[in-house]
């Protein structure tokens, strides 16, 4: 499996959700934006640029050999990320990701361990790593996928109009009475909090001259 392979099918599940997909080779780029010189850092090979909706990503394949080749790997990466940033839209820099595709497992190794290494990793921006199973391409995409930005569960749920919601006020109520305030001033916490945004100013008075009610 290539980073070619997963970039196709990231773009086509952006795609299913109506997202704006883009290639954006300046990411991986070797130099900085409006910089003439490259940069001197050690860089990813292969890696691509595109961008998935409002989510900037560097695609980029990886060996799963030990966590000394995973840490070197995360180097260069951090290294092409913070190029990338610099290419990026300021409010986008938050979205960035760095999606790895692993080419070769360790089945004798703890390659599972050295997954989680980089997953951990928030140094730069958030990794995710694509461990795919030949026997099962597809499922482990899907299974994968499923634990990304990407995944939007709430697509798939049936919309629910006439949801007890009030039952949510009664948990609340009931939770503050166990704190210990009266039921009238448990009653009146969970008033105030849904007239928060028209008097936000006066909440907290409001809530301590409540907690004085019978």
């Amino acid at each position: 499996m290539t980073p070619e392979n997963l970039r196709d099918r990231l773009k086509a599940t952006a795609e299913t959700l109506n997202w704006k997909v883009s290639d954006e080779p300046a990411f991986v780029s070797k130099r900085f934006r409006a910089r003439q010189e490259d940069s001197t850092a050690e860089l990813p090979e292969k890696a691509i640029g595109l961008r998935l909706g409002h989510y900037p990503v560097i695609v980029a394949p990886v060996t799963l050999d030990d966590v000394s080749s995973m840490k070197d790997a995360l180097r260069r990466l951090h290294s092409q990320m913070v190029i990338a940033r610099s290419h990026m839209p300021p409010q986008q820099v938050i979205n960035a990701h760095i999606i790895l595709c692993a080419t070769m497992t360790a089945p004798n190794k703890d390659w599972r361990r050295v997954v989680d290494l980089a997953e951990r990793d928030e140094a730069v921006c958030r990794k995710f790593v694509w461990v795919p199973e030949k026997n099962r391409l597809d499922a482990s995409y899907q299974e994968f996928v499923a634990g990304t930005f990407l995944a939007q569960p709430w697509r798939r749920t049936e919309t629910v109009l006439d949801a007890p919601l009030d039952q949510n006020d009664g948990l609340v109520q009931r939770i503050l009475r166990e704190e210990g305030l009266s039921a009238a001033a448990a009653e009146q916490w969970v008033r105030l909090a849904e007239q928060y945004p028209a008097d936000p100013d006066n909440l907290v008075p409001q809530l301590v001259t409540a907690m004085d009610l019978p």
